[in-house]
């Protein structure tokens, strides 16, 4: 990543960020592709049942309008998720841990919905 220009290595293996915390991926770039293949199954591969875990699912049936009004919702967590990070940033080291939150949101119906289907 140093080579890509988004850290800068320190002393004692410590980084320092070079872009934006809230910056967003190319859609087809390498660091997308790399979370994409890797990353998801390594985040996901959890119970989420440590004291600071969390996995909620939630499935609606959603308009347009609705879908796009959570898409802006979900870019406001992550902007939060920033502001949190920013905040944290003057804490000691040893009173902070790395946290990640997955959001994401495609049109999707559980096959065993679909399943049950009546034919039109």
């Amino acid at each position: 990543m140093e080579n890509m220009g988004i850290i800068r290595l320190h002393a004692n293996n410590r980084i320092r960020l070079l872009v934006a915390r809230d910056f967003d991926w190319l859609p087809n770039g390498p660091i997308r592709q790399s979370f994409e293949t890797q990353g998801v199954l390594e985040f996901l591969d959890s119970r989420f049942n440590h004291t600071n875990d969390a996995m909620d699912f939630a499935y609606g049936m959603l308009t347009e309008s609705a879908a796009a009004q959570l898409r802006a919702e979900m870019r406001k967590l992550r902007g939060k998720l920033a502001a949190l990070h920013e905040a944290s940033s003057v804490a000691p080291s040893s009173e902070k841990r790395g946290m990640a939150v997955l959001l994401a949101q495609r049109t999707w119906e559980p096959s065993a919905f679909s399943k049950l289907r009546r034919p039109r």
